[in-house]
């Protein structure tokens, strides 16, 4: 009955976080499950995409009437780039995690409270990797809704769902349900803590072993743009009959689409879930 009563409370919260009354009390709080470019980011990155678009209408089309192609190159670029500002930041989020939940247990051990132990960890983390640090950041936050009798592992559990580290969430959950349960905090959080370590730990190990198929992947992905640069280069008029009419037209666009596909390919072979 208990884990059901802590089930529904947990289904609750998490269903309110987006609605009214949670984005009055969330107002400016980080959703780490999207990534929102900054200004100086948006220019830096549209322009590096509207470079590599405009390379690829010239290696492959050379007309000015394929420039749509170009924007539509930027903003694939832009959508990918995105997505990996979003997973650094949140693999950022993970590792220092870690580290908060070693000093967490730490504190306990020591005698702490459950809520001073956050405090003190929180601290400590800020002593690490500064103030301005993304998790510094929120846990500075719940430090200070604790005070106004927030419970803790509601606020973590609001962390979980917005940092979208599945990690974090598990933390969370399991947070609620011992403290729900009065479960014993420091052998949970002990075991919490060396699950998120064996995972960092098998990630990195992964990263490295994995680093130069990566590079190599990197390099063959120039490859075709490459080939066709030193033709036209070096074999003036060899290439002229694709360029300027539909047909040829037609076999560079299949030809794009098909590296586009290798590549997509390549990139998911070298990535490796843990």
């Amino acid at each position: 009955m208990s884990l059901e009563i802590v089930r529904n409370w947990k289904n609750s919260v998490r269903e309110g976080i987006f609605r009214e009354r949670g984005r009055k009390e969330g107002k400016g709080r980080t959703d780490y499950r999207v990534y929102h470019f900054t200004v100086p980011e948006l220019l830096k990155y549209g322009a590096a995409g509207l470079v590599v678009g405009l390379c690829v209408v010239w290696l492959c089309y050379n007309s000015v009437y394929a420039a749509p192609v170009a924007l539509v190159v930027m903003a694939v670029y832009l959508i990918a780039k995105k997505k990996q500002k979003k997973e650094e930041r949140q693999r950022m989020l993970n590792y220092h995690f870690r580290d908060f939940l070693s000093s967490l247990h730490t504190n306990l051990l020591a005698g702490y409270s459950l809520e001073n132990g956050v405090r003190m960890a929180a601290s400590d983390l800020a002593k690490l990797y500064g103030r301005k640090d993304l998790l510094v950041l929120e846990l500075r936050d719940i430090t200070g809704q604790m005070r106004f009798g927030k419970p803790v592992e509601q606020l973590f559990l609001e962390l979980g769902t917005r940092s979208g580290v599945e990690d974090i969430m598990n933390f969370s959950e399991v947070l609620l349900i011992a403290k729900r349960t009065g479960g014993d905090m420091s052998h949970i959080l002990e075991s919490t803590w060396r699950n998120i370590c064996e995972k960092i730990d098998t990630r990195q190990e992964i990263d490295t072993v994995t680093a130069s198929r990566r590079y190599e992947q990197s390099i063959m992905s120039f490859m075709p743009g490459g080939i066709i640069l030193y033709m036209r280069v070096t074999f003036e008029g060899f290439s002229d009959k694709i360029y300027g009419n539909p047909a040829g037209a037609v076999l560079m666009t299949l030809c794009l689409i098909l590296y586009a596909g290798a590549f997509l390919a390549g990139r998911k072979l070298c990535r490796i879930e843990v």
